[in-house]
């Protein structure tokens, strides 16, 4: 299923176990590739539905609905058991306010392997459900952004739209409306 956002047309994929995908679409994308059929059981239905209302709760800021929301979404993901962890660490990051971000350092220290930051921040890139595992709170120790498989404006839009501050050398990209950067 598509859903339009403020970031742009989001595609909506799950199975029967849950969740799978959340896939940034490209405008062009949005017009020409059609939706994949509707979910058929009941089940996946329900996570459709559990998801757009997320999506709805996240994007009118309403935290505590997010996150309660989000908790009932259950995933399939699709990964190494390190990877399932990282995205699991991510995933349980406070959805309340203020909401904050770490860096890919604190992310392998936290995955308690304090020398995979280069493999963390992999594990980002292939995080397969942007929003509700947030691996746009990630960025780089120093403050930068670092990557985003949505493309940096998406990111930067993202942590924005969060509130989300953190350091002087980046104080541009969170405080700032990307619209006017």
């Amino acid at each position: 299923m598509n859903y339009i956002s403020p970031i742009g047309a989001l595609r909506i994929e799950t199975s029967e176990i849950g969740l799978r995908t959340i896939r940034y679409l490209s405008i062009e994308q949005g017009l020409e590739e059609p939706a994949p059929e509707a979910p058929l059981s009941e089940s996946a239905k329900n996570c459709t539905a559990l998801c757009i209302s997320a999506l709805n709760s996240y994007f009118a800021k309403q935290w505590g609905a997010f996150n309660q929301l989000r908790s009932k979404i259950p995933l399939d993901l699709r990964g190494s058991d390190f990877q399932k962890k990282v995205w699991g660490i991510i995933y349980s990051l406070p959805n309340t306010y203020p909401i904050v971000s770490i860096s890919y350092s604190e992310l392998a220290y936290l995955a308690n392997n304090p020398s995979s930051v280069r493999a963390c921040a992999n594990i980002c890139g292939q995080n397969s459900i942007p929003i509700i595992i947030p691996c746009h709170r990630i960025i780089a120790a120093n403050g930068k952004l670092g990557g985003y498989g949505g493309g940096i404006s998406r990111k930067s839009w993202l942590l924005w739209h969060e509130g989300i501050t953190r350091g002087a050398k980046s104080n541009f990209y969170y405080s700032n409306p990307p619209q006017t950067r």
